[in-house]
């Protein structure tokens, strides 16, 4: 008799069975002066091997080739019944069905067209008992990954007079209300000096301003063989152009003007 090697599965089912952990995010949509927040749940997903083991586990006479036949049938059967526009309600579970996407500018306009799905009550008294584990809220923040000199591709910190900047990492896009890119000079102390006057702001257009990516011109009021640190001040820090109610703050390591000489 052969031995399932999938050992996969087997600890799916011990992390993941009776209990989900809950990331909270901040409501951006709620009432002025109420906070409240919405939650996330971590995802445990098991694969279509994992179901066509568990299946075939249960059905112990049937081997495993004719239940993925039989399931690979099925869902076929099922994605040609909604392309022919009807809706297919999958057992106990709910309804596949077919709805529009987005809105149209006129009476006589064509939304795109999108599939939804339906739970039933079987299939949402099946997660009531189901634990939370964990519940909390972290605060969205942004990451540097490197800073790279386009002139001298120098990953090091040190950068070139008049040249450009490119900068990687997570939640850069800059965007909103006060928003912006500074150069922070460093104090004797190596702090970053807290009068703002002395910060010296990114006015150029940013050629790169994506999540990952800022790409831009160095200021040319930068003092050569002067250290500073590159504060990113953004209320998008993330894919879309959504303003958040506040703003968000990344600040980098230490980077020198040379004289590009």
């Amino acid at each position: 008799m052969e031995t399932k090697k999938n050992n996969s599965f087997i600890k799916l089912q011990e992390s993941a069975a009776g209990r989900v952990q809950v990331n909270l995010q901040k409501n951006q949509f709620a009432k002025e002066g109420v906070e409240n927040f919405y939650g996330k749940v971590e995802r445990y997903t098991y694969t279509s091997q994992n179901i066509l083991d568990t299946v075939a586990g249960t059905i112990p006479q049937i081997d495993l080739g004719t239940v993925t036949s039989v399931l690979n049938a099925y869902t076929n059967t099922i994605l040609d019944i909604l392309s022919k526009g009807s809706a297919v309600r999958f057992g106990e579970l709910g309804t596949f069905y077919i709805a529009g996407k987005g809105v149209v500018d006129s009476e006589t306009g064509k939304p795109d067209l999108t599939v939804k799905f339906s739970s039933s009550p079987t299939l949402k008294k099946a997660v009531e008992g189901v634990e939370i584990t964990r519940s909390e809220y972290n605060i969205p923040q942004g990451k540097i990954f490197s800073i790279t000199d386009v002139t001298t591709a120098n990953q090091e910190g040190v950068l070139t007079l008049k040249g450009s900047i490119l900068i990687e990492g997570t939640g850069l896009k800059v965007g909103g209300a006060d928003s912006g890119i500074w150069f922070v000079p460093l104090t004797e102390q190596e702090k970053p000096e807290t009068d703002e006057s002395k910060w010296i702001n990114v006015s150029s257009t940013l050629v790169y301003n994506l999540p990952g990516k800022l790409l831009f011109s160095i200021p040319e009021s930068l003092s050569p063989g002067t250290s500073y640190k590159i504060l990113i001040k953004t209320r998008y820090g993330g894919k879309s152009n959504y303003e958040r109610k506040y703003l968000l703050t990344i600040l980098s390591d230490p980077v020198t003007l040379g004289t590009g000489e």
